[in-house]
């Protein structure tokens, strides 16, 4: 883990500690704090409490998310992706040229590792601040799991900020507008497999052929994205599968099919001293070079493993070549 001494957040002024904490720790709080909120209506029914609160996150849910967002709002996600990258610091470094990214688009974007919370990929967001992102690939749609977006408040940040359904419907609509996409392909799955020993990463991909079905469909080059130290973020303890352990109610394979169903893992999260805030780790953001692949409409299983395979082999190629230079140097990647 990368620290960093020289800008601890312990040697800023207050407000300034105070508005980098609520920033940076709202994206974890938020979906914590929306869960046990449902959590504690359905324990409290069937009390009139219980009913006036589930009526008003329905009501919520109800609000249209392509209504403008605020102007406090846009400053705030403003302020976000400022806030990520002095506290950090985030640093991008892209292998290709901005010539590369340009003119060939849309593109999609696998993003790694998904840890417990793919904070990075927002660099590819409209609001991402930093100057090495390729023209071609800023102002990027961002897919994430639905189950985000059952979440009230948070559902309309996570919009505005340029998140959208992973479903193939919004996938295919986004390429077809020629928008580009960010997506974390191990997803949910990656939570499961995902190890807590530092330095040791996890890439759920080998069964993950949607994305680059997509891709072909659309002719849109494949990049590959790794993030090193994305997931030391964020300590965490998943339940069932870290806890507790060898009194399990329920097997682990039951579980699994449970999460992949409501599409997240039930885990408990916590980051620097304890909070929702993450841990303060240098992370570096390497954006790979695009792979062309060709429009197909209907590509045959064939296709799309041979260009998952590619996608797989530029992805170990990206981590082994520059995890060094990031800070990394053992550390080892186990693509499942």
């Amino acid at each position: 883990m990368t620290s960093l001494k020289g800008s601890d957040i312990s040697t800023l002024p207050l407000l300034r500690r105070a508005q980098i904490f609520l920033t940076l720790s709202t994206w974890i709080a938020g979906l914590v704090l929306v869960s046990l909120w449902w959590i504690l209506d359905l324990a409290l029914l069937p009390r009139p409490i219980a009913f006036a609160s589930l009526a008003f996150k329905l009501a919520l849910l109800a609000l249209p998310l392509r209504i403008p967002p605020p102007e406090f709002v846009k400053k705030f996600l403003r302020f976000s992706m400022v806030a990520a990258d002095s506290y950090f610091p985030v640093n991008v470094v892209c292998e290709g040229k901005q010539e590369d990214y340009s003119g060939n688009g849309p593109f999609v974007i696998g993003y790694e590792p998904h840890s417990v919370l793919p904070q990075g990929i927002s660099v590819f967001s409209q609001y991402g601040s930093q100057a090495a992102i390729p023209q071609g690939l800023s102002d990027t749609r961002i897919l994430v799991s639905s189950a985000g977006f059952w979440a009230p408040i948070m559902r309309h940040l996570w919009w505005w900020l340029g998140c959208r359904p992973v479903g193939r419907a919004s996938f295919q609509h986004q390429l077809r507008q020629g928008r580009s996409v960010a997506v974390c392909p191990g997803g949910v799955m990656e939570c499961i497999y995902m190890e807590q020993e530092q330095g040791r990463e996890v890439a759920y991909l080998r069964k993950r052929h949607g994305f680059v079905r997509m891709a072909l469909q659309a002719g849109a080059p494949l990049v590959p994205v790794f993030a090193f130290g994305q997931s030391d973020l964020y300590s965490y303890c998943r339940l069932v599968f870290d806890w507790p352990k060898n009194r399990l109610l329920v097997p682990r394979a039951q579980w699994a099919r449970f999460v992949r169903r409501i599409g997240y893992m039930p885990m408990l999260v916590w980051g620097w001293c304890g909070s929702f805030m993450p841990k303060q780790v240098a992370m570096t953001v390497v954006i790979g070079k695009p792979i062309p692949v060709p429009k197909i409409e209907h590509p045959t299983p064939e296709q799309v493993s041979e260009y998952l395979q590619r996608f797989i082999s530029e992805m170990e190629r990206l981590f082994s070549e520059h995890k060094e230079a990031a800070g990394h140097p053992h550390a080892t990647l186990t693509v499942i």
